[in-house]
């Protein structure tokens, strides 16, 4: 009997602390299997998304990744947000020869030929953000990070850049998981005493919406001193009141406010699946993104094994809501077009500078000059 469906693994957590932000994930993998569903799947077959939640634990990612691929015959994986997530998973997908679809921005310093990175690399959104911070506020940054990797990895980067660029570090400091609102207040007091131009944060998850409202309740907002986000996008903002999130900056390869006929649509589409007042940010762009450039390699070969589609991934372009996306056959990763946005009382963002051609992933920085110096 032929099997009428291709099912796929979606791995990631809707409890625990990255919950926000892993259910955007979820929710562009759903979009794009009910869109292409709905036009009859992939060479007549539909697609069928086997939804597991490791709840925030490495250990538990790990086993489902393994589940996925051996018990349930899966060969593609959307999922994993967390770089130690990802770095659970790899070994697996690796020795098992699936395809992990790894939809999250992070610290690059990384390849596999079993992953398809999705995510913004540090010379993609790292470089215009502080070149930005520069022009419109000054050099004097304090770094606020999740107690993880790819915070303290960012902020190793950051640091270089600055030092090579004549900025200053005024504070670094790192969160564990679950820091209560009251303890990010005495550290934003002291990043606005010592004279910070600005905030880059690498806080993530639920913890970012509660640095946003302590922020909030400090002396000076956004306007002046802005938090600027590798990672805040229109979900976490959902979460937050509406004087926190108004002002402060994110560079990201989407938003929901690009005004093309392709995001016109998507947004239409993602409204009407989980509501009018919900708009998409870029961690549910990129998975329902992925998610039609797999079903392409899929109909172009008409096979969902690992070595039959790879091939394909590897130079794969589709054109999207951000616009077109290619990914690079040197690095697995995408080609993107970064955007610097700043978020207003309605919890969009109003684009402020976007890149004048994409640029393409340089995830060892091996060509990168750090001095940001004009």
């Amino acid at each position: 009997m032929v099997d009428n469906t291709i099912k796929i693994g979606v791995l990631f957590s809707q409890s625990g602390p990255m919950a926000v932000t892993e259910t955007a994930h979820i929710q562009g993998v759903l979009l794009a299997c009910e869109e292409l569903n709905a036009q009859g799947g992939v060479g007549g077959r539909l697609i069928e998304p086997v939804i597991v939640n490791p709840d925030g634990s490495d250990q538990r990612y790990d086993r489902m990744a393994t589940e996925l691929l051996l018990k349930q015959g899966i060969n593609a994986i959307f999922g994993c947000c967390l770089s130690t997530s990802r770095k659970a998973v790899l070994p697996i997908v690796e020795r098992y020869n699936g395809i992990l679809f790894y939809p999250s921005v992070y610290e690059g310093f990384e390849y596999s030929p079993n992953v398809i990175y999705g995510g913004a690399v540090p010379n993609q959104v790292i470089v215009p953000l502080l070149e930005y911070l520069f022009a419109h506020h000054g050099k004097r940054i304090a770094l606020f990070g999740s107690d993880t990797l790819y915070a303290r990895e960012i902020n190793r980067i950051v640091n270089e850049f600055l030092s090579d660029s004549g900025g200053t570090v005024v504070e670094e400091i790192y969160f564990p998981f679950g820091t209560p609102l009251a303890r990010f207040e005495p550290a934003l007091k002291r990043a606005v005493a010592s004279g910070a131009d600005a905030i880059m944060s690498t806080v993530v998850g639920e913890d970012g919406v509660l640095l946003y409202e302590a922020f909030h309740g400090v002396e000076r907002g956004g306007q002046d001193i802005p938090i600027a986000s590798l990672t805040t996008t229109e979900s976490e903002l959902s979460k937050m009141s509406p004087g926190a999130r108004a002002g402060h900056l994110s560079a990201l390869p989407y938003f929901g406010t690009l005004d093309n006929p392709q995001n016109r649509a998507f947004v239409a589409a993602f409204q009407k699946r989980y509501g009018e007042q919900k708009t998409p940010g870029t961690y549910t762009e990129v998975c329902y993104t992925l998610v039609h450039i797999y079903a392409d390699a899929v109909r172009q070969c008409g096979e969902t094994d690992s070595d039959s589609i790879l091939p394909i991934l590897t130079s794969a372009v589709f054109k999207g809501p951000s616009g077109d996306k290619s990914i690079d056959l040197d690095t697995n990763h995408f080609t993107q077009r970064p955007l610097i946005g700043r978020a207003n009382m309605s919890g969009d963002f109003d684009i402020v500078w976007r890149s004048n051609a994409p640029i393409r992933a340089d995830p060892y920085l091996v060509a990168y000059d750090r001095s940001l110096s004009r």
